[in-house]
C-alpha cells in the first residue's frame, strides 16, 4: 500500500502534459442555442413526413427526400454510409412503398446510385474482424440492388479492442507495452482508454517490434480478402502522441513518445506496402480538429506519402474559427491541409456532421440528446453552411464531403442524410478561396458563386471590396449569421433587378 501512495505522490508532482495553447478559441463545445440558430418555424414546409417511408424518417430524418435527388452531380461529390441492410432486419422490410414513389430500397439506390463517390462506409458495420455477418448483409443488398460500391473497413493498431484479433487471441505478451517496461505479466499491460462519451479502450500495442507491426498488417490484410472488403480506415493514426489521456504519458516507456511517430510511420508504410501488393487501398484517420493545435502539415505530408488518402473528421468548426498562431490562421491552416492532400493526388474524405453543433461528446454523451435538440431548420441551415465551407477548399477530383446529421434510431451511424444543395451544378472552381473579411470568404465557380459567413451577425456584401477577384461582380446580397449560400449566375439578374435574396 505504501508503494503505491508512494507512485501516486510521484504522478501528481510530476510536470503535467504541455498542450499547445488555445490561443483565441471560442470553446471546445458549441451549439445551436450558442450560436443563435433559428429553429424551424411556420412557413413553407421543406417536405411532408408522408414523402419519406418509416426507413428514410429513420436514415434522412431531417433531409430532403431521397426520391428529390434527379440526377448526379459530379461538382458537390457526397459519400454513403448508412446501415439500410442492418435496418432491414431492425425496422421491418424494406419494401415498404414510399407514397407516390417506389418502395424505399429503389429510392435508396436512385439517391446511393447518383452519389458521386464510389465508396461506402459505416464503421458500426464495417469494423474488421473475421466474422463480419452485419457487413454480409449490408453487402448483398448493395449487390442485388445493383449497387457497385467499394467498402470502407475500420481499423484501430495502436491498441487492443478486442476485434481484429478477436477477444481470445492469445497474442505473446510481448506484443503489449507493459510498465515496468520489460515485465510481460499481463497485469502490467498498459491500456488506452478514451474519454468516458466514446467506447474505445484497450491494451496497447507494441509498435516498436518488427513483429508486431507484421502481425498486424497481415490481419488487416487477412480480414480484407476474406470478407471482400476494398479500403480500410485506420482509426487514431495522425497523431504527435498515439493517444488522448494526459496520464498516460507518465506510464509510458521513456522511449514511447520520443519514436512515437517513427514507429507509427514505420507500422503504416509496411501496411500500404503490403494493402497495395493485394489490390486494396489505405486511409488513415486523425487529421481532425485537434491536428489544429497539435498536427504540422509537414506531418500530414508524411502520413499522405505512406498511404491512399485520409479521412478528416469534423474540420469546419466554428469554435476554432479564431486560431492563429505564425501568422496563419484557421482558414490558411485548412487550406494548407487541403493543398497538400491535392498536390500529392490523394483521396480525401472529409466527415461533416451537424451533431457537432448539438453539444459535443465531452458535454453530451448519449445519442438521442442531439437529436431531441435539433430539427429540420436548424439542420437544413448547418447542412447548407458545412457544404459551401467544404466547397471553399475542395477539389472535386480528389475530395468527397460524407455528412451526416443526428437519427433517433442510433445517432449518426444510420444516418443518410441529403440536401438538394448537393445537386447544385456549379461546374469547376474558376478561383481559390477569396477573403471578404476575417471571417467571411468565397469562391467563384464556372456556374456559380459560394459564401461562408462564419460570423454571428448578417452581412451585406459590398461588391467593391473584392473588386477585380472574380471573372464578373458578386451579388450584393444579405448573408446570415453562421451560413453558407450558393448562388447560381443565372440567377444575378434577378437579384441585380432588385429581388431579395438572403
Amino acid at each position: 500500500m505504501f508503494v503505491d501512495q508512494a507512485i501516486r505522490f510521484v504522478r501528481r508532482n510530476l510536470p503535467k502534459r504541455k498542450f499547445q495553447p488555445r490561443d483565441g478559441i471560442e470553446s471546445e463545445s458549441c451549439s445551436a442555442k450558442m450560436l443563435k440558430l433559428s429553429r424551424f418555424k411556420n412557413g413553407v414546409a421543406i417536405h411532408r413526413p408522408e414523402d419519406k417511408s418509416e426507413q428514410e424518417q429513420l436514415l434522412n430524418p431531417f433531409g430532403d427526400p431521397w426520391i428529390s435527388r434527379e440526377a448526379h452531380n459530379p461538382y458537390i461529390p457526397t459519400m454513403t454510409g448508412s446501415l439500410i441492410a442492418f435496418l432491414n432486419s431492425k425496422v421491418g422490410k424494406m419494401g415498404t412503398p414510399l407514397r407516390g414513389g417506389p418502395e424505399v430500397t429503389h429510392a435508396y439506390t436512385r439517391y446511393s446510385g447518383y452519389s458521386a463517390s464510389n465508396y461506402h462506409y459505416d464503421e458500426s458495420v464495417c469494423k474488421l474482424t473475421m466474422k463480419m455477418p452485419a457487413f454480409e448483409k449490408m453487402r448483398e443488398v448493395f449487390k442485388r440492388k445493383g449497387l457497385n460500391k467499394r467498402f470502407i473497413g475500420y481499423a484501430v493498431l495502436n491498441y487492443d479492442d478486442g476485434y481484429l484479433f478477436g477477444p481470445n487471441a492469445g497474442l505473446p505478451e510481448e506484443y503489449y507495452v507493459h510498465n515496468p517496461d520489460g515485465s510481460l505479466e499481463p497485469k502490467h499491460r498498459l491500456k488506452f482508454v478514451e474519454g468516458p462519451a466514446l467506447d474505445a479502450e484497450g491494451c496497447v500495442f507494441d509498435i516498436r517490434r518488427p513483429e508486431v507491426r507484421a502481425a498486424l498488417c497481415n490481419r488487416v490484410l487477412e480480414i480484407m480478402v476474406a470478407n471482400e472488403i476494398d479500403a480500410v480506415l485506420i482509426d487514431y493514426a495522425v497523431r504527435r502522441y498515439g493517444f488522448g489521456a494526459p496520464s498516460l504519458i507518465f506510464d509510458m516507456p521513456k522511449d514511447w513518445f520520443p519514436n512515437f511517430q517513427e514507429n507509427q510511420i514505420l507500422l503504416f508504410r509496411e501496411l500500404h506496402a503490403l494493402l497495395k501488393e493485394n489490390g486494396k487501398t489505405l486511409f488513415l484517420n486523425g487529421t481532425m480538429l485537434d491536428s489544429i493545435l497539435v498536427t504540422e502539415p509537414q506531418l500530414v505530408r508524411q502520413y499522405l506519402k505512406i498511404s491512399d488518402g485520409m479521412f478528416w473528421e469534423q474540420p469546419f468548426r466554428w469554435e476554432w474559427r479564431n486560431y492563429e498562431r505564425d501568422g496563419i490562421d484557421y482558414y490558411d491552416r485548412l487550406q494548407q491541409f487541403f493543398d497538400n492532400s491535392h498536390v500529392m493526388k490523394k483521396q480525401l474524405i472529409v466527415k461533416s456532421g451537424t451533431y457537432r453543433f448539438h453539444g459535443t461528446e465531452d458535454k453530451i454523451s448519449g445519442w438521442t440528446k442531439r437529436f431531441q435538440m435539433t430539427d429540420a431548420g436548424i439542420e437544413r441551415h448547418l447542412a447548407e453552411y458545412l457544404t459551401c465551407f467544404f466547397m471553399l477548399y475542395a477539389n472535386r477530383h480528389f475530395d468527397v464531403l460524407f455528412h451526416t446529421h443526428p437519427a433517433k434510431f442510433f445517432d449518426i451511424y444510420t444516418s443518410e442524410a441529403y440536401f438538394d444543395i448537393w445537386s447544385k451544378r456549379v461546374g469547376q472552381g474558376v478561383t481559390k478561396r477569396v477573403r471578404y473579411s476575417k471571417h467571411v470568404h468565397m469562391r467563384e465557380f464556372e456556374n456559380a458563386f459560394v459564401f461562408v459567413n462564419n460570423t454571428l451577425d448578417p452581412l451585406d456584401l459590398d461588391p467593391s471590396v473584392v473588386e477585380g477577384e472574380f471573372s464578373q461582380p458578386i451579388p450584393a446580397i444579405t448573408l446570415e449569421p453562421l451560413s453558407g449560400k450558393i448562388v447560381m449566375k443565372d440567377e444575378l439578374a434577378a437579384i441585380e433587378g432588385g429581388a431579395a435574396t438572403n
